[in-house]
């Protein structure tokens, strides 16, 4: 059994393990094996062996399909995923670092054996068994005038530039662009089109049609969606969409 749910700031899958093209995204990913080891191939060339494994934000990874199922949890870096095993950094090459030793099979064997549970039970779980004993210190901003431009890019329907937005933060857009990446720890271009990657696919919950999601992600064409979609995911939006099967796939755009 397959189940896929999205919400705005996580997603969970759960059900055959499947491989990608080496890929990196903005999330915090969370890839979770069923008792046996899975495997990542990282920006070395190199396939590496995980218990649990944590992929950070930006790091490059490629899965490999196997004969066992595995749990994938995204999280958004900045919110839900914020300050998570924040006392272990990433090894450069590596596409993620093991968290086994926390993450044991006794608290994660919840997703693999209860997968009859409603998505809203599954979300609970996450943040009961996993995020509210694994963050700690993290990169929240601070500073107002960036909590209201990303505000403001989450809930604008239109591709706001970094000259719009700094000006309505009263700063220069050198100024906003430094005060930005210090305040998140990524860039405003790339949190930018993150936000028009989440919004095309939130879209799909509604209209499935992938010339629409590009539209309301404000794309310039459905080319240009996929090839960012593949950059991130390492697989096309189509192959996301139907090729995996599904058993369940839902959508929480809000």
């Amino acid at each position: 059994m397959q189940k896929l749910f999205i919400w705005k700031e996580m997603a969970i899958y759960i059900g055959q393990s499947f491989s990608t093209k080496r890929h990196s995204h903005f999330f915090i990913q969370l890839c979770l094996g069923n008792k046996e080891e899975l495997r990542l191939k990282g920006s070395d060339g190199n396939w590496h062996s995980f218990k649990a494994a944590l992929i950070p934000s930006g790091v490059s990874h490629e899965t490999e399909m196997n004969d066992h199922d595995f749990v994938l949890i995204l999280l958004d870096p900045i919110t839900m995923g914020a300050g998570l095993f924040s006392d272990r950094s990433p090894i450069s090459g590596k596409p993620a670092i093991e968290v086994g030793d926390v993450l044991d099979w006794e608290k994660i064997r919840f997703f693999f054996e209860n997968q009859d549970v409603s998505p809203e039970i599954l979300k609970d779980e996450i943040v009961k068994r996993i995020l509210k004993s694994e963050t700690g210190k993290s990169q929240i901003p601070k500073d107002i005038r960036i909590i209201r431009s990303m505000k403001r890019l989450s809930d604008s329907d239109d591709t706001l530039t970094l000259k719009e937005v700094a000006k309505e933060a009263g700063l220069s857009t050198s100024r906003f662009r430094h005060l930005f990446r210090k305040e998140t720890g990524i860039t405003f271009s790339g949190y930018r089109l993150w936000i028009k990657t989440r919004r095309a696919i939130l879209s799909l919950g509604n209209h499935p049609e992938l010339i629409h999601a590009a539209y309301q992600g404000g794309f310039a064409d459905q080319a240009h969606f996929s090839r960012i979609f593949r950059r991130s995911f390492g697989m096309s939006p189509s192959e996301f969409v139907k090729g995996k099967g599904y058993d369940t796939f839902q959508i929480f755009p809000t």
